[in-house]
């Protein structure tokens, strides 16, 4: 799996993990919302309980905050490398010699088929 693929399947890991720590955290608000109500706590436990979480519930938002922020700034990194890659690719191109002049097509355009003597485009959902 390329690295940059690799993170990303990372960031969605650790995403779904914040993602059940915020809804944890909400669970037990609200289940102590309704034994507030109920009687079962103090006010004071519960202010003091429900500050705790709000807190936590602002960490873990933030966290999540910060993890797409993170992943949007790989991709501008991706993408950069991407078309610096396309800048330099005719001077490489020509420089080259046929096998790895081949490599560089595969490799800029991983939608295409090279054989010995013709490029044929594939195309494909973007989403495959």
């Amino acid at each position: 799996m390329p690295p940059a693929l690799h993170q990303v399947g990372k960031v969605g890991a650790e995403r779904t993990h914040l993602e059940a720590r915020l809804t944890s955290i909400r669970k037990r608000m609200d289940a102590a919302y309704g034994d507030r109500l109920d009687g079962k706590i103090p006010e004071d436990f519960w202010e003091r309980k429900m500050n705790e979480w709000r807190m936590k519930e602002q960490q873990v938002k933030m966290a999540i905050q910060d993890l797409c922020n993170a992943q949007y700034g790989d991709r501008a990194l991706y993408a950069q490398r991407i078309f610096e890659l396309a800048n330099k690719a005719h001077s490489l191109y020509i420089s080259q010699n046929p096998v790895e002049k081949a490599k560089l097509l595969r490799l800029k355009f991983s939608n295409f088929s090279v054989d010995a003597v013709s490029v044929t485009a594939t195309y494909r959902s973007p989403s495959t």
